[in-house]
């Protein structure tokens, strides 16, 4: 019995696998889009400098899902997309970069680290879904996550780097809901 309470006893002082969260999450009416705001917390910027040092780039992730809720049948899905953000530091230039995958705008520039990591981690004035999609007087959810997740520019050997130099290779938030009706 003593090794099982000795066990269990480790077990809850492990310490808990590094989680982000998400702050000021909200949803706002601007003209004639649905707009996004968030910003992720608790970042490990030791961490993720340190990555950055050994020539490895960021990757910003974040799930977006709108569900029109519905009371009889499974939610509907109105919009499940990825906005992806990647930071990359160039030490020629000496400047870090800031760049919208898909996006048409040249990446942002930014000359320290926490400037980049603040462009990258931050959803300000997203635009979703045009608000003719919405019917009034109905309810919806929309949830967001986010991943980080470090990434080989060039073809350095992944597992070697991930053993040898970091601790995980992928830092994710839970799903946050909000629930609004336009």
């Amino acid at each position: 019995m003593r090794p099982l309470a000795l066990f269990l006893l480790l077990v809850l002082m492990a310490s808990p696998a590094e989680a982000l969260r998400l702050r000021d999450f909200s949803v706002a009416p601007y003209q004639d889009y649905l707009l996004l705001y968030a910003y992720v917390e608790d970042l490990p910027e030791a961490d993720l400098k340190e990555a950055m040092r050994h020539g490895l780039g960021l990757s910003f992730t974040y799930e977006v899902e709108i569900k029109r809720l519905r009371r009889f049948l499974r939610d509907e899905t109105l919009l499940a997309q990825e906005i992806v953000r990647t930071v990359y530091y160039d030490p020629v230039k000496n400047l870090y970069f800031v760049h919208t995958v898909g996006a048409s705008a040249a990446p942002y520039r930014a000359p320290s680290f926490r400037q980049a990591l603040a462009l990258a981690s931050s959803l300000e004035g997203v635009p979703l879904l045009p608000l003719n999609r919405f019917e009034a007087g109905r309810r919806y959810r929309v949830s967001l996550r986010v991943r980080i997740r470090k990434f080989t520019r060039v073809s350095f050997p992944q597992r070697l780097l991930r053993v040898l130099l970091f601790r995980g290779e992928t830092l994710e938030s839970p799903w946050q809901s909000l629930v609004f009706t336009p």
